[in-house]
């Protein structure tokens, strides 16, 4: 009767711990999917449409480019409200009313004339992208992983690269055969079907809510934090610090939407969708592989590793006018995406206790997508002023290796701070 009864309940544990895995997984996918519509569609193939769109309203392509600006203030701005957003109103109900406002702005960018509307829809899709985005992603990934948390955090970020590695040829070839209007009605079908995971598996921003544990159990600095009664002050040097790491990394991530103009200002326009494309899936590999290099290396040595690698791409894409060798470096320099989403949230985990990190990290991911939103105008800018994105490419080099500086910065007043 023991043995019966001992097997039983051997089954009946095997089946729970085999649902409560699934239940990990759907959080990821879920995240996955708002991460590609946030990141993956509303930004990382924008600069397909900068070109069509300036040549048929007769305006410079850093008049287009500012739409993707708005779109990234106003979505940096919102993020600040995304955790007490969710926490007031629902997991679901955010992400529905954030999808509703993607999808219905998206699709009537098809429908605009002239650049001020879109300067409008756009500021509605960043709202929309705020409440529902990497910082909502990032900080329910926190809550439901103790364990591997890091591993988790690339895998959802990455799909913002694989995203648009897949669509950026996809949206080329429809922009080519029907136009720019028709992809942005196909965008606006496909923002939907990335958010359905979130509002349909049963899942929240904490996984108390839903009568689960973080996965790898409850930290003890987890159980520390809910006796603190008031929140810590963060160190403003630290924060300073990582804030200039962010926004230099981020303002990195500017480039590759213009990469279809560079190949085009090289003579080589053939190849810009290409550029996108392996930019893009060095943009998500780079970021589960920079999450594993952390696990084995520690932060400091990954993502000084990583800085120097996008600095000498830099350099490559400002002077070679060759083909292969433009292809070659823009897959490089895709991973700058994973400094500003996957490096900084880790970094800050290192810096902050785990009392300050939820007031730290939404103000540091806000840097890194205002750093985004001026860079991309700047970077387009520059372009009109000077025809060339030679001296954008140089810029984005001494920026990355600010960040490189700043990641060193940041570890000795850790030291300090320790000791």
């Amino acid at each position: 009767m023991n043995k019966n009864g001992i097997k039983k309940f051997s089954e009946k544990e095997g089946t729970m711990n085999k649902q409560t895995k699934h239940i990990y997984w759907m959080v990821v996918i879920a995240g996955c999917g708002l991460v590609g519509t946030c990141l993956g569609l509303c930004v990382n193939v924008a600069g397909l449409f900068f070109t069509p769109v300036a040549s048929e309203f007769g305006i410079g392509r850093g008049s287009v480019s500012a739409t993707l600006t708005v779109y990234n203030l106003v979505h940096a701005f919102t993020g600040l409200l995304a955790a007490k957003t969710v926490l007031r109103f629902g997991f679901r109900r955010t992400v529905l009313f954030g999808t509703f406002l993607q999808t219905a702005a998206t699709f009537l960018l098809a429908l605009c004339h002239s650049v001020l509307p879109m300067l409008l829809l756009n500021g509605v899709r960043g709202f929309g992208s705020g409440l529902i985005g990497t910082v909502m992603v990032t900080i329910m990934l926190n809550y439901w992983f103790n364990k591997d948390n890091a591993l988790m955090t690339s895998i959802a970020l990455g799909f913002a690269g694989l995203s648009g590695a897949v669509f950026s040829p996809v949206l080329s070839s429809l922009i080519t055969a029907s136009g720019w209007r028709t992809a942005y009605m196909v965008m606006a079908g496909v923002i939907l079907l990335f958010n359905l995971p979130a509002l349909l598996f049963p899942i929240a921003l904490k996984p108390e809510i839903v009568g689960r544990e973080p996965y790898g159990g409850v930290r003890q600095a987890d159980s520390d934090q809910q006796t603190v009664t008031a929140p810590q002050k963060i160190s403003v040097s630290m924060f300073l610090v990582l804030a200039v790491f962010a926004a230099c990394a981020a303002g990195n991530a500017a480039l590759p939407p213009h990469f279809s103009g560079l190949a085009e200002s090289c003579g080589l326009a053939s190849i810009g969708a290409l550029m996108v494309s392996v930019c893009m899936v060095s943009n998500t590999t780079g970021k589960v592989i920079l999450g594993a290099m952390i696990d084995r290396f520690g932060a400091r040595i990954s993502v000084s590793i990583y800085t120097v690698i996008i600095a000498v791409s830099a350099v490559f894409l400002a002077f070679s006018r060759t083909a292969v060798i433009l292809v070659g470096a823009a897959c490089l320099y895709g991973l700058c995406y994973s400094l500003g989403t996957v490096a900084t949230p880790i970094l800050a985990r290192e810096m902050f206790p785990p009392s300050q990190y939820s007031n730290a990290y939404p103000k540091l991911a806000m840097t890194t997508t205002v750093s985004n939103a001026v860079f991309t105008t700047v970077a387009g800018a520059m372009y009109d002023i000077s025809g060339s994105y030679t001296p954008v490419c140089l810029m984005m080099c001494c920026m990355i290796l600010t960040s490189l500086i700043m990641v060193q910065t940041a570890y000795r007043l850790k030291g300090r701070q320790a000791g």
